[in-house]
């Protein structure tokens, strides 16, 4: 059998949206890779600020780093993501950065090596911080170790196995398993993406002895503060009915349970309110759940001043799954540092 020859290496996908203060960093960081054969496609969400101006300062100095303006509808990350994909066929590996972050020097090598030390992978995990000033910080989320025996489970119970940046990928993998960003949804989008990764079947592994590559700047602002919003609304009706029928369609009842939690979870944004409820027990998976359309009835009912009583059990899992999260990162954290972490 010929072996597959690729002109190109490692593509990097950079979704930008008005990031001139903060995408230049990134940018730094690329050109200080000590691995030297990528390209990174950094995909303007039509920005109004410099973000354009700024890319295509560094592509002068550097044709590394492209330039490339969203031509199509929605606006988003996940729009630009797909853009950037289609724009990297050719590619052997692809990784998704996000433009206001940083990467240690290591990084680009560090996933590329294992990925080439591994053939047989689609795609491996590498460790990433989370922080608000000093990548140094002692406390705060990692993504991307080992810290659940079921990925889908946890994911669906948003407790995060892995993120956006976590993760490098054989390009003809993502085409073989048709793996796309979802532009119907405005929030959760990795959180989608990843659940349907895992659903597709694709091959992956946990770098563990890999060293922290990506540090992620944790900010409240952004998609993550919109979620309870009217305007996110229907989204998040569409994430859950997408969700719900993937994994039954693959698992049957295996994760009714888990599903169940995803949605009280999801009815907590919006308290008391009866729209959610009314519009997420029509989707299809919940239309014959009796027993859960009666004991959220009962709750709307009766006793919404006390959610612990009718939701005691999806509370305690809820609880305990973040407790084991919680506690797992902690303990990487500390490890991580122990090896040292750099920008």
């Amino acid at each position: 059998m010929n072996k597959t020859t690729y002109k190109y290496i490692l593509a990097i996908i950079i979704p930008c949206w008005n990031e001139e203060k903060l995408l230049p960093e990134m940018l730094n960081c690329l050109q200080k890779q000590t691995f030297e054969d990528w390209t990174a496609f950094c995909v303007d969400d039509l920005s109004t600020d410099r973000t354009a101006e700024i890319i295509k300062s560094y592509h002068v100095k550097d044709n590394r780093i492209q330039y490339v303006c969203r031509d199509r509808e929605p606006k988003g990350g996940q729009t630009c993501r797909n853009i950037g994909v289609e724009k990297a066929k050719g590619y052997k590996y692809l990784t998704f950065f996000d433009a206001d972050d940083v990467i240690a020097p290591y990084c680009l090598e560090q996933r590329v090596s294992f990925m080439e030390a591994h053939p047989d992978l689609d795609c491996g995990v590498f460790p990433v911080f989370a922080y608000i000033d000093d990548i140094h910080e002692v406390q705060g989320p990692v993504f991307g170790v080992k810290a659940f025996d079921d990925d889908l489970q946890a994911m669906i119970g948003f407790t995060v196995p892995f993120s956006t940046a976590t993760n490098i990928y054989k390009y003809k993998s993502l085409i073989k398993y048709g793996l796309k960003w979802n532009d119907k949804i405005k929030s959760y989008q990795d959180v989608d993406f990843n659940i349907q990764f895992v659903l597709s079947g694709m091959k992956y592994s946990y770098a563990s002895e890999a060293k922290a590559d990506y540090f992620y700047h944790f900010s409240r602002d952004g998609v993550a503060g919109k979620i309870a919003s009217k305007q996110h609304y229907g989204s998040h009706i569409y994430f859950i009915d997408k969700v719900t029928q993937s994994v039954s369609a693959k698992y049957g009842h295996k994760y009714d349970f888990y599903l169940e939690a995803m949605i009280v979870g999801f009815l907590g944004i919006f308290r008391d309110a009866w729209k959610p409820y009314l519009d997420l027990m029509r989707l299809p998976w919940g239309r014959n759940r009796w027993r859960f359309k009666l004991r959220i009835w009962f709750y709307m009912l009766i006793l919404k001043k006390d959610r612990r009583i009718i939701f005691y059990k999806y509370r305690k899992y809820s609880k305990r799954q973040n407790v084991i999260w919680t506690n797992s990162v902690a303990q990487y954290r500390k490890e991580l540092l122990a090896k040292g972490v750099e920008i």
